[in-house]
């Protein structure tokens, strides 16, 4: 059974881990090797570390968990009820063995239910990197639309190609 809460002091580590595994499988010929085999978990660990401890008022960080605290996925939103593509999700993991099993989607879910009851806000977006093909086709079947693709430096120094999905609102 999952749990999804708001994340707290006592997740970053497990954040911070399960967003560099991640990242670890997903972005290898993304980002340079050497960042990923060497510096994302530390880096990883700062991010969270200070997202956590001192949160944009915008902020929300949910974490899903089974019943034993493990974690499945997790999800950081920032909202808006001013901005012209909505709130904006600026991660989302799914454990990587846990992919396909509705996480991510149930993640998206909290989020949309939190931007339209705090911010009166149905919209939300995300940049997935270009070459992420499964996350592309995920935000694809779940109705999102590529609107832009637009160029990113990464943590470790990393030119990539960014798409920006879009959702008018999330309805499933």
């Amino acid at each position: 059974m999952a749990l999804y809460r708001i994340a707290t002091s006592n997740d970053i580590e497990t954040i911070a881990h399960l967003h560099a595994a991640s990242w670890k499988t997903t972005y290898r010929g993304m980002l340079s090797d050497d960042y990923l085999d060497n510096h994302v978990t530390a880096d990883r660990i700062k991010v969270w570390t200070e997202r956590i401890e001192q949160p944009a008022e915008n902020q929300r960080i949910i974490l899903c968990v089974d019943d034993q605290e493990r974690a499945m996925g997790f999800v950081c939103a920032y909202g808006s009820s001013t901005d012209p593509f909505g709130t904006f999700i600026d991660n989302l993991h799914a454990a990587p063995e846990l992919k396909g099993r509705g996480v991510g989607r149930k993640l998206m879910r909290k989020v949309y239910e939190w931007s339209l009851e705090v911010y009166h806000q149905p919209k939300l977006y995300l940049k997935v990197l270009e070459d992420n093909l499964p996350a592309r086709g995920f935000y694809e079947k779940v109705g999102g639309t590529n609107q832009a693709t637009l160029t990113e430096i990464m943590p470790g120094g990393s030119t990539v190609k960014a798409c920006r999905f879009v959702w008018d609102t999330f309805e499933f």
